[in-house]
């Protein structure tokens, strides 16, 4: 409490301490930034007319300061000039009380800052914490993002966590000589529990590929496997996934997609969706491992994406969507895997301007 009055000081301190209030008093702006250097309280009250400060200038002080910017500070006045209290607000004071005045005034006013002054601090402290939590999903994701292609693979990928931080996860690994398996999954939700089910997932699928000894990878199991192993009533999230076993020996892709957008393949200056059956989403108890044979020719590309790619929109409100998808990868044709990966990111980049991405963006481009 900040007043060159000792009758106000006291009458303050009589009133406040009743209610449980400890109270340290300062007639002059001099002792009351050395009191401030020594403890820092929970609400200030601060006259504006001082003998050696302006309470204005005071209040300035206070709010210049990074340590004292949060304390809410209650200007006292006996002046009926209605332009100084408009300043005082205006300048970071949350509230004034005006000379002669009442007990039951001063105590609602004081109290209902300092439960407000409350709330502010621990929404600050839940905010911290979950920028925290942001950053440790961020950095889960990105620990399971391959870090290099398999020997005999040409693919590029491009992968951009949202600023929510979703639960894409992708990974390559090579089967055996000729074959190659490949998935791409999306979790649903964001944050921490999106980015930790992506981690059980990620290992759930090397602990499977670790178990096939004879390196028959049967794709319809796997699936079902997965279904079994991540009810929902388990985790409370479900996610969507398109695997594939590329067969170079063969020349032909086994695909099985649950719950996930439709595969593109571009051949010969055209593109077509593959269209084959899409299955309901990982964590429901209804995947039966159905399986797509697709045959390819060198040269053939297959693209893998999310739905963070499809679904970007733009300052108008409008989605990125499939056809543009499409034409972009028709007009891609004829320029190399690493150039046409490219074009596709400046694509959607171009497409949604200043508007953030509200999920992940993954895309897997494959060239046979």
């Amino acid at each position: 409490m900040v007043d060159d009055d000792l009758s106000v000081r006291v009458l303050l301190k009589s009133i406040l301490s009743r209610d449980n209030h400890d109270v340290v008093e300062s007639a002059d702006g001099r002792s009351a930034f050395s009191s401030l250097a020594v403890q820092k309280p929970d609400i200030v009250l601060l006259d504006l007319m001082l003998p050696d400060y302006n309470g204005l200038d005071i209040l300035a002080q206070l709010k210049e300061s990074e340590e004292l910017e949060p304390i809410p500070v209650i200007v006292l006045t006996g002046s009926s000039d209605r332009e100084s209290k408009l300043t005082a607000l205006s300048s970071g004071a949350v509230d004034f009380i005006s000379k002669p005045f009442l007990p039951e005034e001063v105590l609602l006013r004081v109290n209902t800052h300092l439960k407000l002054h409350d709330l502010i601090r621990s929404l600050r402290v839940a905010v911290d914490n979950l920028e925290s939590d942001v950053i440790a999903a961020g950095k889960i994701q990105n620990a399971l993002v391959p870090k290099s292609n398999p020997q005999g693979l040409s693919v590029e990928w491009i992968y951009e966590p949202s600023y929510r931080v979703g639960g894409d996860i992708f990974d390559i690994f090579k089967l055996d000589e000729n074959r190659y398996f490949v998935y791409l999954a999306d979790m649903s939700g964001h944050g921490v529990n999106a980015a930790m089910l992506s981690v059980m997932v990620h290992r759930f699928i090397e602990d499977f590929r670790a178990s096939i000894y004879d390196g028959e990878f049967d794709l319809r199991s796997f699936m079902k496997e997965l279904d079994r192993n991540f009810i929902f009533e388990r985790f409370n999230l479900f996610f969507t996934i398109v695997s594939a076993i590329v067969d170079f020996k063969e020349g032909f892709v086994l695909l099985s997609n649950a719950g996930h957008p439709t595969p593109l393949m571009q051949r010969e200056g055209s593109v077509q969706f593959l269209e084959g059956k899409r299955e309901a989403l990982v964590g429901i108890n209804m995947i039966h491992g159905d399986v797509s044979k697709v045959p390819f020719r060198s040269g053939d590309r297959l693209l893998l994406y999310t739905d963070g790619l499809i679904e970007v929109m733009n300052e108008k409100g409008e989605m990125y969507g499939e056809e543009r998808l499409r034409n972009l990868m028709k007009s891609s044709s004829d320029i190399d895997i690493r150039s046409t990966a490219l074009h596709l990111k400046s694509s959607y980049e171009s497409f949604k301007g200043s508007t953030l991405a509200e999920d992940d963006i993954t895309a897997l481009l494959i060239q046979f």
